[in-house]
């Protein structure tokens, strides 16, 4: 269904009450839009919100165009809504306390220096992960390829593969679907039964690996992030060069990366 064939269904009034005329009005209307999208659930389709906020079908239709363009919503392919990037980068910032970013830049840059090697931090934004911090191995001979506000996929990443496996199944096969699991490199998992068992494996040791699934001579390792609340939010990475570190040598960081991450979950 395309979104404006959504909106010729019904357009129930607005009801009274939702504050003051002119802007204050419109700030409202923007704010229970966006409380909406991020409530809970796979997924929040136009009737879901217009039920949810109580608005009009073509108010909530004109806000989430408004929020499309700006990155604070995004509609996914099966026509559902969800949480863009700039709001879940938003709500990273507004989580954190005065001091918590410095914080936690801190104890990345600690484990770094522990393992001597590339460290990212990275929020789910829909069907991709989002690097929201990256402490560079300027030591190594060859540097990453990777930036701040870079998107990678899920199902070929560490990061994005220890958040897959912290989904429900039901989650895992939509997102499958609406990406069809596109190849990377000759190592990447395209199938759904291997994408779920690699991710039965990754609950069952803790971490997740990327063994040139996503770039060749790039191998990874990665663990789940979760905020206060137990949602997760993302996930914390170890990038190696494949040919200069061993899988065994990355897997023996284990340890200290897991021991990184829950030090980082007590700051958001």
């Amino acid at each position: 269904m395309t979104m404006a064939s959504e909106i010729e269904a019904t357009n129930a009034p607005e009801p009274e009450g939702l504050g003051t005329p002119g802007k204050d009005n419109a700030a409202q209307k923007l704010l229970r839009v966006l409380e909406a999208v991020s409530n809970p659930g796979d997924a929040h389709r136009l009737s879901d919100l217009v039920k949810e906020t109580g608005l009009a079908k073509t108010s909530v239709f004109r806000l989430l165009s408004e929020l499309i363009d700006s990155g604070y919503v995004t509609r996914r392919s099966d026509g559902s809504y969800a949480p863009g990037r700039s709001l879940r980068l938003l709500a990273l910032k507004l989580t954190a306390g005065p001091n918590d970013s410095d914080l936690v830049g801190a104890r990345l840059r600690r484990l770094q220096a522990d393992v001597h090697s590339t460290i990212h931090f990275a929020l789910r934004t829909g069907d991709f992960a989002t690097y929201v911090e990256k402490i560079e191995d300027t030591a190594q001979p060859i540097q990453i390829a990777s930036r701040v506000g870079g998107q990678i996929p899920l199902h070929s990443t560490a990061i994005g593969k220890a958040i897959l496996a912290h989904l429900t199944e039901s989650e895992v096969r939509s997102y499958a679907s609406r990406t069809g699991l596109g190849t990377r490199t000759e190592y990447t998992i395209t199938s759904v039964a291997d994408l779920l068992a690699d991710g039965a494996l990754v609950r069952n040791r803790g971490f997740s690996i990327d063994d040139q699934e996503n770039e060749e001579h790039i191998r990874c390792m990665a663990v789940p992030v979760f905020d206060a609340q137990q949602h997760l939010i993302g996930g914390i990475g170890i990038t190696t060069i494949a040919p200069l570190v061993p899988r065994e040598k990355l897997e023996s960081y284990a340890p200290l990366l897991m021991t990184a991450a829950r030090d980082v979950m007590t700051l958001l």
